[in-house]
């Protein structure tokens, strides 16, 4: 890697970054208290669990356009979203 780093130093004006990577004592780490659930949480599993369902019975009712329709139109929401 040295010789990695000196030619892309003499090449580029780029410089090495330089990291720490002394480890973090575990008990400073976690100082704040997280809710395990919290709102958005709630609202993301119960859409996803409603939108999966309604795939599975679009799917097992012999409706595989319906599905496909349920299932992209809930990509296009989230990846928009």
């Amino acid at each position: 890697m040295e010789y990695l780093w000196t030619f892309l130093e003499s090449l580029t004006s780029f410089k090495r970054p330089c990291y720490i990577s002394d480890e973090i004592d575990a008990r400073h780490q976690a100082t704040e208290i997280h809710l395990p659930v919290t709102g958005y949480r709630i609202i993301v599993t119960v859409v996803v669990a409603s939108v999966g369902m309604t795939k599975s019975a679009l799917s097992y009712g012999q409706e595989p356009m319906e599905a496909t329709t349920v299932e992209c139109g809930f990509g296009v929401g989230i990846v928009t979203g």
